[in-house]
């Protein structure tokens, strides 16, 4: 047994003793400001409360409460317990129950989900709390920043909500485009954007329906609306919050006594007394009532995530997704490569198996259970129409250039610019091979020079140079005079090979990615290879409209120019279109946002492991690529 060092000891000492003093201090200046006899007033308009009114705010109190529970479903998914979406969500509400009425809110919340829970460790329990804890903290931030700009709200607000709405904004760039902070060396897993609007979301049922309960509690006559009570409410609460007594008493009554300085008192007490009743007590002993009776089997069924094998996938091009620590996931009767970047669950190109509208709902489904948004990316026509007509959004994103080996022919007239290119490399003395063993090292010096020329190398659907990956590949290189000045990568299949890198010098003879391209093709031929890709390049998802001519553009410019549609054009291939698609067009805009970060800045490449075999996806890495 380990025991506690002295830090951890004063610690718990000072989260002990700082919230008595707070509360002796509170309970103090009450005592000040009001009259001796005040109690038998604050309990006989407890008493005259009508029962209609009783009914209305346990009501508005269930509806928050049923709202609290939603905080731990994202919060298990954010953490990847595992465990299903009811019990967390039952067990996240006995435990906040129990734990705004005694305080310690994270430590008590801790105990309570680790003994309804039974097979969540302490330590996870310990993580679920501190994270619904901060996360509604948040929430409230949001959730009151709002209610003071847009409310009726004391003055002095104005600021610092709208400071509280920027600083939001600024964390919520952060969550974007950094996903993955390292602290103190360990990757921290920043929420999802979906996961951050349903905390938002939730907190704002929550403290609404908690507002309506203490409102409806106030005397008939008391001069304040709705809208002028919400803002105060949430401002009282929030230093209920922070001084961490137990339900918040001493701060609460005396932050809502200055708050609502014109009415009565007792009136005031009285009804915060009733709504502790209904809010605070009555939930807190349904709760210990539910901790005589732990949950049991909450946790998922464990999937098999099947070893991803490059070489049997029905296309050579997914072989990409094992520099990001894709997974093929079987699910419902279909599988599909999920991909996990930052804010989407993303199946490359078509499902491997099942039927298109199983491998939908399977994905969106895994999605959903990880706060993610699910897409299919560069997917085929016939998937791209099975999600239309599921109601997802669909978009034309991209045409891939495939070429049909048997018809290869550089003898077509459709062909003569590439004979041209392919004369000028043999003139230039370049010498093509397709070593059984690499030279890595020239390799690597080539894959630097073409980096410090064109930039940093793109990851995500695009490979980078790496001595496992592309030992898997089928590499083609070109030298001159001894020099290795080039080469290109394929992927390869069963039953197609598609491009992959494409890495030279400055210095390159003309004719040279060209002369390198058709060697492979010629090579896929003999193999018996029916199709090479050489991948796609950005299509205009609309030429009739302005504004996705403008889009198209800036995806050419920002997708390799040009020159790379031209390049492929020269070996006159077959234009097939390709697709995203997502379950509706918010979500397909930050998917596609998202796909086009991991793109452009990619993280170290992490590797899948095609032997994991039998494991709990949820758990699965979240590793951004």
């Amino acid at each position: 047994m380990q025991f506690l060092n002295s830090n951890a000891i004063a610690q718990m000492t000072l989260r002990v003793l700082v919230p008595a003093v707070v509360l002796g201090l509170c309970l103090s200046a009450l005592s000040q400001r009001l009259d001796p006899g005040i109690s038998g007033a604050i309990w006989t308009h407890v008493a005259d409360v009508p029962a209609a009114i009783w009914c209305q705010a346990l009501g508005l109190s269930g509806i928050s409460l049923w709202a609290v529970g939603r905080y731990d479903s994202v919060a298990h998914r954010h953490l990847g317990t595992g465990i299903r979406d009811r019990p967390a969500r039952l067990a996240g509400t006995a435990s906040i129950a129990l734990a705004q009425s005694l305080g310690l809110g994270m430590l008590t919340g801790a105990l309570a989900r680790w003994r309804l829970l039974s097979e969540l460790t302490l330590t996870e329990a310990l993580r679920l709390s501190a994270f619904v804890s901060v996360s509604f903290l948040a929430g409230w931030a949001v959730v009151t920043a709002m209610a003071c700009v847009l409310l009726p709200a004391p003055g002095w607000t104005l600021w610092p909500a709208l400071a509280a709405l920027v600083l939001a904004g600024v964390l919520l760039g952060v969550q974007f485009f950094c996903p993955v902070v390292r602290v103190r060396g360990r990757s921290v897993y920043l929420p999802t954007l979906p996961a951050s609007a349903a905390i938002v979301l939730w907190t704002g049922v929550d403290t609404l329906c908690a507002a309506g309960a203490l409102y409806v509690l106030l005397p008939a006559d008391a001069v304040v609306s709705a809208a002028q009570f919400l803002p105060l409410f949430l401002i009282a609460l929030g230093t209920a919050l922070i001084s961490n007594t137990p339900g918040g008493v001493g701060p609460f009554e005396l932050m809502m006594l200055g708050l609502l300085a014109h009415l009565p008192p007792a009136d005031v007490l009285g009804s915060i007394v009733a709504f502790r009743i209904v809010y605070y007590a009555l939930p807190a002993l349904l709760a210990a009532v539910a901790l005589l009776r732990p949950m049991r089997d909450a946790r998922t069924n464990r999937r098999l995530s099947m070893p991803f094998e490059r070489h049997s996938a029905p296309r050579a091009e997914l072989g990409v997704m094992h520099q990001n620590a894709a997974r093929a996931i079987a699910h419902q009767g279909a599988s599909v490569v999920a991909w996990t970047t930052g804010q989407t669950l993303t199946s490359l190109s078509d499902p491997l198996a099942g039927r298109p509208e199983a491998a939908l709902a399977a994905l969106n489904r895994l999605a959903r259970q990880q706060s993610r948004v699910a897409c299919f990316y560069k997917c085929t026509a016939r998937t791209a129409a099975t999600a239309r007509r599921s109601g997802w959004a669909v978009l034309h994103i991209a045409d891939e250039a495939v070429i049909d080996t048997a018809s290869y022919d550089i003898n077509r007239p459709a062909l003569r610019r590439l004979r041209r290119k392919l004369r000028s490399a043999a003139k230039a003395g370049v010498d093509i091979c397709q070593p059984a063993r690499l030279p890595l090292a020239e390799m690597a010096r080539v894959d630097a020079a073409w980096q410090a020329s064109h930039g940093t190398a793109r990851g995500g659907t695009m490979g980078r140079f790496e001595a496992r990956y592309i030992s898997a590949q089928h590499c083609v290189l070109a030298y001159v005079r001894g020099r290795l000045i080039g080469f290109v990568t394929f992927h390869t299949g069963a039953q197609d090979w598609c491009l992959d890198l494409v890495r030279h010098v400055d210095d390159l003879p003309d004719g040279t990615m060209y002369a390198l391209t058709d060697a492979a093709i010629r090579t896929a031929r003999a193999a018996g290879i029916a199709q090479v890709s050489l991948a796609a390049t950005p299509a205009c998802p609309d030429p009739a409209s302005a504004m996705w001519r403008w889009v198209g553009l800036q995806m050419v410019v920002h997708g390799g120019g040009s020159g790379l549609r031209q390049f492929k054009s020269a070996f006159a291939p077959g234009w097939q279109p390709r697709y995203a698609a997502a379950p509706n067009w918010a979500a397909l805009t930050l998917a596609l946002a998202d796909i086009t970060r991991a793109v452009h800045r990619p993280d170290p490449p992490r590797w899948s492991a095609a032997h994991d075999g039998d494991e709990n996806y949820e758990v699965a890495s979240r590793r951004t690529s």
